[in-house]
C-alpha cells in the first residue's frame, strides 16, 4: 500500500472509528487528540508501528491496541501486561476475525488480514482511567522511539515434521491439520513430499472420501513411495474392502493398488499387516509361510483381527528348520524384481553362500532390514571372507545415508554405536536411521526388551550433553510404535524408562521435549499402572520439573497435574506434594499474568489438594477476566463438552456454571457413537471437543451429527484449554 493509500485509509478509518457506538470523538479532549495524532504517525511509518485508541460504549471505557502486522501481537501483548496489566481487564487474546463487537469491523477494515488487535476494558476504579492513560502515553512514546524489529525464525524442518507425527499419534487432529498446512507452505519440502504428508494425515484420521478424491491419487499409486505412504494407501484399500472378503474379492478390489507391502518389515499398521497377508495369499504363497512370517514379525494377531483373514490364517506354523538345498538363481532374482521380498528371503535362506548371489543378498538387506537377512549376511561373511560381502553391501549403499554397522547389528547395539559416533552430525544421522528402522525391528517378540537392557546402562553412562538426544530417540520410538500398533508388549516399560531418564538427567528446560513426555505419561496412565508404579512416575516427573516451576510454565504444569490426577489411585500419595508446590506458586503477586481460564482452573484444582486460593485470587468488584464474562447469555444456553479426560470436562463445566448460572452444560465421555452424543451435537449452542483426549468413533459421530454447525476444539487436555474453547465459542455465538 502506498503512502497516499495509507493516508486515505487512515482518514476513512478515523471517521468510522469515532462515530456510531463510540461515544468519544477524535477531538473529545487533549488525551484523545494526542493519541490520535501519534496513532496516525505510527500508521504512516514504514513499516507501520502498533498504536492505541480509546473507545467509550454504554459508559464503559475500552482501549484498542492495534497491530498493523500480526507478528507484532506477542510483543504488544507483553508490553500491555508489563505497563498497564494491573489496571485493566485483559485476557491476552486478539480480537477474533469474525467478531463484530464495538468497533471491531472498523479496525479490521484498516489492518486487513495482515494485522490484528487487542481490546481491553478499564474497570470501575477511581484511579484506573488516569493510570492507564499515563501508561499508554509512555508506551506510545517508547514505541515511536524503539520500533518493533521483526525476527523471522524458521523452525527446523525435522522439528515441524516431528510435531506433526506427535499430533497424529496423540489424535490431535486440529493440531495435525495446522502443522500440515504449515508444512505444505514450506519451500524446503518438495511437492512430492508435501503430498506424502497429506496422504498420511488423511489415512491417520480416516478421511477416506477426501483421500479417494485426491487429484494426485493415480500418481501416488505409480510413484516410488516411502514405506509410510504405501501404508497409508493400504489403510485406504482395507477401509474399502468388505470385512468378510475372500481372496478373490481382494484380488478384484486391489488390482489398482498392486504390491503395497512387499515384506513384513514394510508393515506400519494393522491394515498394512492385513494387506500383506491378503496379497501374499492371493499371490500363491503357502498359508503356513505367511503365518510364520507374521508371527515372527509380531503382526499375526493384528492380521487375524480382520474377519476375512481369521480363517485364512488358521494354519499351524511348521517348526522344522530349513535345510540347505539348491536354489534356482533366476527364480530368486525374479522374486526380488517382483518385490516378493519375503519369498526371496525364504529361497536364499536355503541356498549355500556364493559370491554370485551376494548382490541379491545385499539388495534384500537394504530393502527390508529383515533380521533373517541380517543373520544370513553375518553367516555369509564368515563363509566367504568378510571383505567380499562388505564390499558388495558398501557399493549397494552408495548414495544412502545409512551406516553399514547399524544395518548389520541388533537394535540395542545399534543405539550404543550411534552414541559413540565421532561427531554430532554423524550421531544425528545415525539416530535418524534408527528411528526409521524402529517399527519393524522392535515389533518382533522380545526385541523391545533387549533394547531396554541396552539403553538403561547407556543412559547412566552418557553425559549431560548427549542424554537429551537419547530421550528424544526414546520418545520417537514410543510414538512410532504406538502410532503403528498401539500398546504393543513392552511399550509400557519403555514409557516408564523414558520418564526416568528425562527426570534424572535432562535439566535443559526444553519445553517441547517436556510436552512430548507428558503425552507419553498420558498414554502410560491410559493403559493403567500399579499404584506403586504410579507414585514412582509422579516422583520422577516432580524431580525433573525444576526448570518448569516458573510463571511462564504454570499452564503446562496445571495440565500435567490434571493428567496425573485423572488416573490417581486411591492409595496414591506422591501427587499431593507435586500439585501443592505448583499451585502454591500462584498468588496475588502474579495472578495478573494469567488469564481467567487458568486462574479458575487453579481455584477448582486447588480444592482437590487441600488448598484454598480464593483469598489470594479474589476479584475486584466489577472485574471481568475474559470476553465471555461480558456477554449477556440468555438462560438455557446449551454447552456440550466432549473429552475422555472426564475430570477436566467436569471442572470446565463447573467453572462455566459458576460464571453463568442460567446456562446448561453437559459433559460427554463416550468412546463410541451414542444417541446422547448425537443429540448433544445437534442441539448444543456451543460444542467443544478435546481431540487430544477423544476417540475416533465418537468424534466422527459428533462431526456428522453437527452438520454445518461449528465445532470448537481445545488445544490441550486440561480444564483451562476447554474453558478457553467454550469462551471462544460463546463470543462467536453471542458476542455480537
Amino acid at each position: 500500500m502506498s503512502g497516499v493509500d495509507r493516508a486515505t485509509a487512515w482518514n476513512t478509518f478515523v471517521a468510522a472509528f469515532f462515530s456510531g457506538k463510540n461515544q468519544f470523538t477524535a477531538t473529545s479532549n487533549e488525551v484523545v487528540e494526542w493519541m490520535v495524532t501519534n496513532a496516525e504517525k505510527a500508521w504512516l511509518t514504514e513499516p507501520p508501528s502498533p498504536f492505541f485508541l480509546p473507545m467509550k460504549v454504554a459508559g464503559w471505557t475500552y482501549w484498542y491496541a492495534i497491530c498493523p502486522d500480526r507478528d507484532q501481537r506477542l510483543w504488544v501483548r507483553d508490553l500491555i501486561r508489563a505497563h498497564v496489566g494491573s489496571w485493566i481487564v485483559f485476557d491476552g487474546w486478539v480480537v477474533p476475525d469474525d467478531s463484530n463487537q464495538a468497533m471491531d469491523a472498523e479496525v479490521r477494515s484498516l489492518v486487513g488480514p495482515e494485522g490484528c488487535s487487542f481490546r481491553f476494558l478499564i474497570p470501575e476504579h477511581p484511579n484506573a482511567g488516569t493510570k492507564v492513560k499515563e501508561s499508554l502515553e509512555r508506551l506510545t512514546r517508547m514505541l515511536a522511539a524503539r520500533p518493533h524489529r521483526k525476527v523471522r525464525l524458521t523452525p527446523p524442518l525435522g522439528t515441524l515434521i516431528g510435531d506433526f507425527w506427535d499430533a497424529c499419534a496423540s489424535g490431535a487432529q486440529v493440531r495435525a491439520e495446522e502443522l500440515l498446512a504449515q508444512l505444505e507452505r514450506d519451500h524446503r519440502l518438495s511437492k512430492t513430499n508435501r503430498l506424502f504428508l497429506r496422504l498420511q494425515y488423511l489415512a491417520v484420521f480416516e478421511q477416506w472420501d477426501s483421500l479417494e478424491s485426491l487429484e494426485q491419487l493415480p500418481d501416488l499409486l505409480r510413484l516410488d513411495r516411502p514405506v509410510l505412504a504405501s501404508d497409508a494407501l493400504a489403510r485406504l484399500a482395507l477401509a474399502r474392502l468388505p470385512e468378510q472378503a475372500d481372496l478373490e474379492q481382494f484380488g478384484h478390489a486391489m488390482a489398482k493398488f498392486g504390491c503395497l507391502v512387499p515384506s513384513v518389515t514394510a508393515i506400519r499398521s494393522p491394515a498394512g499387516a492385513r494387506y500383506y497377508a491378503y496379497w501374499s495369499l492371493a499371490s500363491g504363497e503357502p498359508v503356513a509361510d505367511v503365518v510364520s512370517r507374521l508371527l515372527e514379525a509380531g503382526w499375526l494377531d493384528h492380521a487375524r483381527g480382520h474377519q476375512g483373514l481369521a480363517s485364512l490364517l488358521s494354519a499351524r506354523v511348521d517348526p522344522d528348520p530349513l535345510v540347505a538345498v539348491e536354489t534356482d538363481p533366476e527364480n530368486l532374482r525374479n522374486a526380488v524384481v517382483e518385490k516378493r521380498f519375503d519369498a526371496a528371503i525364504d529361497m536364499i535362506a536355503t541356498a549355500a553362500p556364493t559370491v554370485a548371489l551376494l548382490p541379491v543378498l545385499a539388495d534384500l538387506l537394504v530393502e527390508t532390514f529383515h533380521p533373517r537377512v541380517i543373520d544370513l549376511y553375518q553367516q555369509w561373511r564368515s563363509a566367504l571372507d568378510a571383505a567380499k560381502p562388505d564390499s558388495v553391501l558398501s557399493r549397494r549403499l552408495v548414495g544412502e545415508t545409512r551406516e553399514l554397522g547399524l544395518v548389520t547389528v541388533d537394535f540395542g547395539q545399534a543405539i550404543e554405536q550411534a552414541f559413540t559416533a565421532v561427531t554430532a552430525v554423524e550421531r544425528a544421522r545415525a539416530l535418524e536411521d534408527l528411528s526409521a528402522q524402529a517399527v519393524p525391528r522392535l515389533m518382533r517378540v522380545g526385541a523391545l526388551a533387549d533394547v531396554m537392557e541396552a539403553v538403561r546402562p547407556l543412559s547412566q553412562e552418557l553425559g549431560a550433553s548427549m542424554l537429551p538426544e537419547l530421550v528424544d530417540l526414546l520418545l520417537n520410538l514410543e510414538r512410532d510404535l504406538f502410532g503403528a500398533a498401539g500398546d504393543v508388549p513392552g511399550i509400557q516399560d519403555l514409557r516408564l524408562l523414558v520418564v526416568e531418564v528425562w527426570a534424572l538427567g535432562d535439566q535443559s528446560g526444553d519445553r517441547r521435549r517436556a510436552n512430548r513426555l507428558l503425552d507419553v505419561v498420558g498414554r502410560a496412565l491410559d493403559l493403567g499402572v500399579w499404584p506403586k508404579i504410579y507414585d514412582e512416575l509422579v516422583d520422577n516427573l516432580h524431580a525433573g520439573w525444576k526448570p518448569f516451576f516458573t510463571d511462564a510454565d504454570v499452564a503446562f504444569g496445571l495440565e500435567a497435574i490434571e493428567v496425573l490426577a485423572a488416573h490417581r489411585p486411591d492409595s496414591g500419595v506422591a501427587l499431593d506434594s507435586f500439585a501443592r508446590q505448583l499451585l502454591s506458586r500462584i498468588g496475588a503477586h502474579n495472578a495478573h499474568r494469567f488469564d481467567a481460564a487458568l486462574l479458575d482452573t487453579a481455584l477448582v484444582l486447588a480444592t482437590e489438594f487441600g488448598l484454598d486460593l480464593s483469598g489470594v485470587l479474589r476479584r475486584e468488584p466489577g472485574e471481568e477476566r475474559d470476553g465471555a464474562e461480558r456477554i449477556r447469555l440468555p438462560d438455557g444456553v446449551f454447552i456440550a463438552i466432549y473429552s475422555l479426560m472426564e475430570s477436566a470436562a467436569r471442572r470446565a463445566a463447573e467453572i462455566m456454571r459458576r460464571r453463568h448460572p442460567g446456562i446448561r452444560v453437559e459433559t460427554l465421555v463416550a468412546k463410541v457413537a451414542t444417541d446422547a452424543l448425537r443429540s448433544a451435537a445437534q442441539t448444543a449452542d456451543v460444542l467443544v471437543v478435546a481431540d487430544k483426549a477423544a476417540a475416533h468413533a465418537a468424534t466422527d459421530a459428533l462431526k456428522v451429527a453437527r452438520g454445518d454447525k461449528t465445532i470448537h476444539y481445545a488445544n490441550g487436555k486440561g480444564t483451562a484449554s476447554l474453558v478457553r474453547a467454550v469462551v471462544h465459542g460463546l463470543e462467536m455465538e453471542f458476542g455480537r
